[in-house]
């Protein structure tokens, strides 16, 4: 590989680590490698143009503007309700409580970051207030939240597809199987480790007649929410509507519910909400942008290329290459978000999972599951500081319990996704996605 690529590489990681924005980042190393490599920006501005003309990234918006509408509402504080009904009242209860949230959640944001503050703003106080340690609290919700960036519609599938050409659907099916895996273990890992907290609360059992009442109350003000992804992920495997028009729908849906139905926002609320998610979406559309310069660059000098030549020429082990390629992942997890890492990471290592075998749609949640675990990871562990400032607690008392639930359920999850195709294949085989 050519020395000025591996130095624009370098400026950009630097850059990163030094707090520089993305996009900016990017085009510092865009602009390092037109002055070096001689290249013609004008013969780039296409490029860049093109790639926010597309369909597939036309649901993004709309997704983001969703988020932001249910994450300002109670939506939140209804699904926790309904959800506590069920298994809130065991030893480490509001744990489960709080992950099985965020599964739900995550079929409505698709966003990692709302998931902590929606959640955790709630919950964190209440577990508390039962005896749950306010870190351990914190750490659970937080890691809980990666399952926002896997469970479907994410966000950062959307992006994979936009990246690699395949279908929307098919990249949303990819990852449930690894999420509902990642769920369970969570639970279990909370219930094993409440165990050992002498402090934490056990909710007394409702009498039989009062708790068939309770579950008729908070269903019924939870139906507004739960209709959500009833309605986008139905929308979109029942053949209604496409991805975008799903997400269309949500917006103007979350907006009724939350106005009407609810009526804990205003139409002032949902504007604010709005130019917020315009904010988003216009970083985002920049660093697609700018990623797809660069990424016109890397081609023109065939660094993917370069790389799978690297890769494939340390071992001919299939197995230790993708353990290779799971490490890197999770590093770039560490270090930026995971749109962002998608953005990145996947031209450079899309030609070599094609030369290994690795089915595209099954990468896809390769992707997905170690980006998630690299928010969470030290040193930078991005959804742990949001997870802190949220909780308003020190991140040192997050990490023992953030770290075992990285050992015993991220990456059993990751090494399974990887290493085991059905996991992340049988869903979308099984609905005609793949074949």
């Amino acid at each position: 590989m050519d020395l000025t690529i591996v130095v624009s590489l370098l400026i950009f990681t630097i850059l990163i680590f030094s707090g520089v924005p993305i996009p900016f980042s990017m085009l510092t190393s865009i602009i390092f490698l037109t002055i070096t490599r001689d290249i013609s920006v004008s013969s780039l501005l296409p490029t860049g143009f093109a790639s926010l003309n597309s369909v597939t990234l036309l649901s993004l918006p709309f997704f983001i503007a969703a988020g932001y509408i249910v994450t300002s509402g109670s939506i939140a504080r209804r699904l926790i309700d309904f959800v506590n009904v069920f298994v809130g009242r065991m030893k480490g209860g509001l744990g489960v409580v709080a992950v099985l949230v965020s599964c739900i959640f995550g079929a409505i944001s698709g966003a990692a970051a709302s998931s902590v503050i929606a959640i955790g703003t709630i919950m964190i106080p209440e577990m508390e207030k039962h005896g749950y340690p306010r870190g351990y609290s914190t750490a659970l919700i937080s890691s809980a939240a990666v399952l926002s960036t896997m469970i479907p519609p994410s966000l950062a599938m959307i992006i994979y597809a936009f990246v690699t050409g395949q279908s929307v659907a098919a990249c949303f099916l990819a990852t449930i199987g690894p999420a509902l895996v990642l769920a369970a273990l969570f639970c279990i890992a909370n219930v094993v480790m409440v165990r050992k907290m002498p402090s934490v609360e056990v909710l007394p059992q409702l009498p039989p007649d009062e708790h068939k009442v309770v579950v008729r109350q908070k269903s019924k003000a939870a139906i507004g929410a739960l209709l959500l992804p009833v309605m986008i992920l139905g929308g979109i495997y029942g053949g209604i509507m496409t991805p975008t028009e799903a997400a269309a729908a949500a917006v103007i849906y979350a907006i009724v519910v939350s106005v009407t139905v609810y009526r804990e926002l205003t139409m002032k609320n949902v504007m604010l909400n709005l130019r917020s998610s315009v904010v988003s979406t216009g970083t985002m559309m920049l660093m697609t942008f700018f990623a797809s310069i660069l990424g016109r660059i890397y081609a023109m000098e065939q660094v993917p290329q370069h790389v799978a030549t690297m890769l494939l020429g340390l071992t001919t082990n299939k197995y230790l290459i993708l353990l290779l390629i799971n490490v890197l992942l999770v590093f770039v997890g560490m270090i930026v978000d995971e749109l962002s890492g998608i953005l990145l990471v996947t031209p450079l290592l899309y030609p070599v999972i094609l030369q290994l075998g690795i089915h595209p749609i099954q990468f896809a949640a390769i992707i997905g599951a170690n980006l998630g675990m690299g928010m969470m990871t030290p040193p930078m562990a991005g959804i742990l500081y949001i997870g802190a400032r949220t909780g308003k607690v020190t991140i040192d008392k997050m990490m023992k319990p953030a770290m075992t639930l990285i050992l015993f359920c991220s990456i059993p999850v990751i090494l399974v996704t990887t290493y085991w195709p059905p996991l992340s294949l049988f869903i979308p085989t099984l609905l005609g996605y793949v074949k």
